[in-house]
């Protein structure tokens, strides 16, 4: 009997090892058996799980991710798994912590992608790739623990403040920021920063460390914040730094800065500084103003001392030459010294050229209103005068003297024409110094002037053309760019053996006699224009650190999207399109089309013919302050504008761009100052030749051709067909022109 018995049991043994399936299988809904495992977590308040399941159930040979999220103020501290189920049915358990991430049981694997030292969350990966057959049944628990840390920052000098400390204890993963501002007059040199076992010092700004984020800007600012992880303790330290403060000296034209030897200097505070300037010949300085912190001071000739506050300075002037001592430096101070002509002593100057000879009327100066004559020749028959230049003040003109006349800056000169090859300049009403410079056929020093840039430290200085030579009377552009978080201080010309440094915030350079125009853009660039250039250049400059934006010289720009009229008819209902528009008329009409607002007053005048209260005094102050005029003495507003000077002022309304080398050129514009603006003009159709294939730069615009070439600016096309004038048929060319520049479209 025992014997059977042992039979039945080894028959019923063999029969599961033989079809195991059969035994451990589960059936499916139709009727197949599904092998795989049922995932359930043993769900507390203390973490949550993506998918949020009751069950999951993974069948054979597939993975399934489960992103488990600690509550706030948790740390976790070990993953149970358990498997049950299988060829016997005891349960198999396996425990995860930190270092131990993965495990198999019962042919499931578990893995965890990383433990959560410096997060709340970790992904739990369930794979059945080694399941041979068979339904299991798995739980998982997730034991955590909560955890507060410290969170500090402090400096123990008390010369800067710390905020962002948490009182007491803050929970794990909870955000912090900890900050740090010095005092005036100190500076961070250093954090120290313990975070749980990595201690580190920092000397300068990262943006991650450790998984905090730290910020460290040019001010000495600093922030450290991220989800804390572990005790953060944050040592700042404060050092004292000299106080300096900026002294800047400007002088106007005829003026030399002798003390200091730079235009800006930095003093410490507490220290004094000598300012001492000269004129030249021919100019005086008239007056010299200083802005020190929040006050203001004013000296002009004859004084004796300057009252600064509570200090009297002596000021020494004698044989054109003005110093003082400015005492003990407490803030930034601006100084500008300003200039007028001797009107006694207006100096004449003559610069003759190879093979000329040139005499004048008069000597080395002449007093303010008389005339001067200059006497041009060649000193042999076998040479002609090739060329005249005329300076008066800070414009220049040159003419063959074959053309009658020259002109220099809204005036024409006359030139005679006495015979044998002699002629005479004739300059009336002398108010600004004189200069007359000519050249004969196949003479001239520089016949390809040398182009030289001196390398100058975070910076790069190129021109707009690529040779090193041009010809002598061409125009080159210079372009000043800065390194990153560096600003242009001052540039350096040198034309000849003359030599100027001005600050890279003006809009012109005065070098010998000539005034050459300048300006910087919104990224800092520096533009500089040099037009008819006869003699060798080199230029250079010098930069300064600094992260600040800078202020556009040429902050005054066009509004080519404004859809207002600029151009009105008369009371009569005529337009009156052949009449030619003033210089005041002009700057008006544009201003009105630019992108800003007319101030309500105007404190001083930059031109002695525009004095404050003149209708159009502030548009015009406007327009010489932004550069887009030239800041020269006089302005001449009731003088007609002439077709290069309304294309100028467009083109620095547009911001002086660039001009491709292949931009259209015409005969007559080479020399003239407005040669780049009518290329660049014309590469965009605002204007037009004419069919010689000339310009006429120097001609008269009428106000027929002021509405056409605006609209074209402008690009309208559309609107204004009410309007209508007695005196503008439909038959006149510039129709169309005039209703658009007439209405609001």
């Amino acid at each position: 009997m025992r014997r059977v018995w042992y039979r039945m049991v080894a028959l019923a043994l063999s029969a599961l090892m033989i079809f195991p399936t059969a035994a451990l299988a589960a059936d499916s809904e139709d009727g197949q058996q599904q092998n795989g495992i049922s995932v359930t977590f043993a769900k507390n308040a203390s973490f949550t799980v993506d998918p949020n399941e009751d069950s999951t159930f993974i069948e054979q040979n597939q993975k399934q991710d489960f992103k488990v999220t600690l509550a706030d103020g948790r740390q976790l501290e070990k993953v149970t798994f358990e498997v049950t189920g299988g060829l016997n049915a005891q349960t198999d358990t396996i425990i995860l912590e930190n270092g131990h991430l993965e495990d198999e049981a019962k042919g499931v694997s578990i893995k965890m992608d990383a433990w959560p030292q410096q997060s709340m969350s970790f992904t739990l990966t369930i794979s059945t790739e080694n399941l041979i057959s068979g339904k299991l049944d798995a739980t998982i628990r997730c034991q955590s623990a909560s955890k507060e840390y410290r969170a500090r920052i402090h400096e123990e000098s008390g010369n800067a403040k710390v905020s962002g400390s948490v009182d007491g204890t803050i929970s794990r993963g909870k955000k912090v920021s900890l900050s740090v501002v010095p005092e005036d007059g100190y500076k961070l040199s250093g954090l120290n920063i313990q975070y749980d076992e990595i201690k580190e010092t920092l000397t300068e700004g990262k943006s991650d460390w450790n998984g905090l984020q730290v910020t460290w800007n040019a001010e000495g600012e600093s922030t450290v914040a991220g989800n804390i992880y572990a005790d953060l303790d944050v040592e700042a330290v404060v050092e004292e730094v000299p106080v300096l403060y900026d002294v800047t000296v400007d002088v106007d034209d005829g003026l030399t800065l002798k003390q200091p030897s730079s235009r800006k200097t930095s003093v410490l505070q507490g220290n004094t500084c000598e300012v001492r300037v000269n004129a030249r010949a021919g100019y005086i300085i008239s007056d010299f103003t200083v802005h020190y912190g929040k006050s203001y001071a004013s000296w002009a000739t004859g004084q004796t001392f300057l009252t600064m506050g509570n200090d009297r300075v002596q000021v020494h002037e004698k044989s054109g030459e003005v110093w003082f001592i400015l005492p003990e430096v407490y803030a930034t101070t601006d100084i500008y010294f300003y200039s007028d002509y001797d009107q006694d002593n207006i100096p004449i100057e003559t610069e003759e050229g190879s093979r000329i000879n040139i005499d004048t009327n008069c000597g080395e100066t002449v007093a303010r209103g008389d005339d001067v004559e200059f006497y041009v020749s060649t000193t042999s028959d076998r040479y002609s005068v090739q060329k005249i230049t005329l300076t008066v003040g800070d414009s220049t003109g040159s003419a063959d003297p074959a053309d009658g006349e020259i002109r220099v800056g809204r005036k024409n000169y006359e030139i005679e024409d006495n015979g044998d090859g002699e002629y005479v300049v004739y300059v009336d009403n002398v108010t600004e110094p004189v200069k007359l410079s000519a050249t004969s056929s196949g003479s001239g020093s520089v016949s390809r002037p040398l182009l030289t840039i001196s390398s100058s430290s975070h910076m790069k200085i190129t021109k707009s053309v690529s040779s090193s030579r041009i010809d002598a009377g061409d125009d080159v552009t210079f372009f000043f760019t800065p390194d990153t978080n560096y600003q242009v201080d001052e540039i350096t010309v040198q034309i000849g053996s003359n030599s100027r440094t001005v600050g890279a915030e003006k809009t012109s350079i005065r070098v010998g006699s000539k005034t050459y125009q300048m300006n910087r853009n919104a990224n800092g660039v520096v533009t500089l224009y040099l037009t008819d250039i006869d003699q060798n250049v080199t230029v250079s400059g010098k930069t300064y650190y600094s992260k600040d934006s800078v202020e556009s010289t040429n902050n005054i720009q066009l509004n080519k999207s404004s859809r207002s009229a600029f151009m009105n008819g008369y009371s009569d209902g005529t337009f009156r399109p052949a009449n030619n528009m003033t210089r005041a008329e002009a700057v008006v009409m544009l201003y009105r089309m630019c992108n800003v607002n007319l101030g309500s007053n105007t404190s001083s005048s930059v031109y002695r013919d525009v004095p404050v209260g003149m209708w159009c005094a502030q548009e015009v102050n406007a327009f010489a302050r932004a550069g887009i005029t030239d800041q020269v003495s006089y302005f001449y507003p009731d003088q007609y504008i002439t077709r290069g000077d309304l294309t100028e002022l467009l083109y620095r309304l547009s911001g002086s761009p660039s001009v491709s080398s292949t931009a259209t050129r015409f005969s007559d514009i080479s020399g003239t100052s407005s040669n780049n603006a009518i290329r660049y003009a014309a590469s965009y159709g605002w204007i037009n030749g004419y069919p010689d294939g000339t310009f006429r730069p120097y001609a008269y615009i009428t106000r027929s051709e002021v509405a056409a070439v605006m609209t074209r600016v402008l690009n309208r096309t559309s609107g204004g067909s009410s309007i209508s004038y007695k005196d503008v048929p439909y038959s006149h060319w510039a129709y169309r022109y005039i209703q658009l520049a007439s209405s609001y479209v």
